[in-house]
């Protein structure tokens, strides 16, 4: 996709989500928000009609599960009146053992000392059926239950089926694959979600509701539910993750006629993303608050030996696509059997089932006497023993940066460039097969830089700073006045 057409893809996405018979059926659409140019997530706009003609029969299996799991799902206790409702993700069973949520990480404890009492609700993206398993923890949390009461159900599916009735009658490609999405699981789970949050909100009144904000269609569902309570509250959106170069959602309101779903206030991981979204002419009417990170920045107690000091060692960090990690990790693998004086350190993203993930590759099974699969060493370890980092879209990508480890950009043919490091002018190198990766760490063996590395660590200083506790208090200030 060439970036004039991913403008355009932008602007009917936008068209549709604010024409005036828009809904909210046709706002849980995910492909209605364009979030970012990953292949992951394009590969979507890409399906043809004929590859979709299945798509009524598996509605109506989901309908006929859904109605199954509304009418066996009991409901659970009502949750004591909270001061911020605080919506998270389930994704990985580890993080029930936690006892800091993975996105939000020690906020409830930050906010108790401040008097403030909250709830933490996980969404559940974990395959198969609904977890009983609540988690245990200091601080009140729960799991959002996936099922709804029957009539809800039914309601939900009218919904869809009336969305998907009006997107069909548009003429654009955008449309139809929306029509078709309109009945999808999705969707179908958004609207799903939308219903519990509203009944949740209206038991715990909340003052404030805050959640993760990447632009998706989730994000916008939560802050509309929120809205459906009797007070107000001031919904937040947390930029928890990198922005990418052509990111799309996250730059703009929705401004959906009818629909009060966009965020009166946006979080965000410090000075570089914050100039990102304040550069944004459709977020002129939304707060910006410097907040910081609980997971991305480094301890100022790390230090890292100098690279010449460490053994030659490339760590391998993928995003939490599926396909993006099997590409990399066999791109790694093919690279390792041309330089068996290298190591390479396969290390899946943090939310990702190892165990699962070995199980679905057969390449992680049988691995090269030099690559080695690394799930339980801590990133800093992995980091303070490698030269080199082999990425695509990860975040982590920064850190490594800031741990003084040369990056080495995986580029694909004809793709728009999903580079985290994008603002970076030198030291990042972009490389397209093993051979080329071979060569340029060759090259940087012979050649370092390290003004250029001095430099990279000063410009990712600023993206993700430690959490400030004003930013907190700023934000508490809104709901307390």
């Amino acid at each position: 996709m060439t970036a004039e057409e991913y403008a355009q893809l932008a602007a009917e996405c936008d068209r549709l989500l604010r024409a005036p018979d828009t809904s909210l059926a046709r706002l849980a659409i995910p492909a209605l928000h364009l979030i970012y140019e990953h292949p992951g997530f394009l590969s979507q706009y890409e399906q043809t009609a004929t590859a979709e003609l299945t798509h009524l029969p598996r509605a109506a299996l989901r309908l006929a599960r859904g109605l199954g799991r509304s009418i066996a799902a009991h409901r659970p206790a009502t949750p004591r009146p909270a001061d911020i409702l605080i919506v998270s993700h389930l994704s990985n069973p580890t993080q029930l053992d936690e006892p800091d949520d993975f996105y939000f990480g020690a906020l409830q404890r930050l906010l108790r000392e401040r008097g403030v009492s909250s709830l933490l609700v996980l969404i559940n993206h974990l395959p198969g059926g609904p977890t009983t398993r609540p988690p245990v923890h200091a601080e009140p949390r729960m799991i959002l239950p996936r099922a709804v009461a029957p009539a809800t159900e039914l309601q939900i599916w009218r919904q869809c089926i009336s969305a998907a009735t009006a997107l069909k009658q548009e003429s654009f490609d955008v449309a139809h694959l929306a029509s078709r999405q309109a009945l999808s699981a999705g969707t179908t789970c958004n609207l799903r979600m939308h219903a519990a949050l509203s009944s949740l909100c209206s038991a715990i009144n909340p003052r404030l509701v805050i959640t993760t904000y990447e632009g998706d269609a989730g994000e916008r569902v939560i802050w509309h539910a929120a809205r459906t309570a009797q007070r107000r509250p001031v919904c937040v959106g947390y930029q928890h993750a990198r922005i990418l170069k052509h990111a799309h959602a996250i730059r703009r309101r929705v401004a959906a006629p009818g629909l009060d779903c966009d965020p009166d206030v946006i979080l965000t991981l410090g000075e570089v993303p914050h100039k990102i979204l304040a550069s944004s002419p459709e977020l002129s009417e939304t707060r910006l608050i410097e907040y910081g990170s609980h997971r991305t920045a480094l301890p100022p107690s790390v230090r890292f030996p100098r690279p010449e000091e460490r053994s030659r060692q490339c760590v391998v960090l993928p995003d939490a696509d599926d396909r993006e990690c099997a590409s990399l990790f066999g791109f790694a693998v093919a690279t390792a059997s041309q330089r068996p004086d290298i190591r390479f350190v396969l290390r899946p993203h943090p939310i990702v089932d190892t165990q699962s993930l070995v199980k679905r590759h057969k390449m992680l099974q049988s691995l090269p006497d030099n690559v080695t699969l690394s799930s339980d060493t801590p990133l800093t370890e992995d980091l303070s023993r490698a030269r080199y980092c082999l990425y695509r879209s990860s975040s982590a990508a920064m850190q490594a940066v800031l741990a003084g480890v040369k990056p080495f950009y995986l580029a694909r043919p004809g793709e728009l460039p999903i580079d985290p490091l994008f603002e970076l002018t030198s030291w990042r190198e972009t490389v397209t097969s093993p051979a080329e990766l071979n060569a340029r760490i060759s090259a940087a063996e012979s050649a370092p830089d390290p003004e250029a590395a001095a430099s990279a660590v000063n410009l990712y200083q600023s993206y993700a700073s430690p959490v400030r506790p004003a930013a907190i208090d700023e934000l508490l200030s809104m709901v307390t006045r």
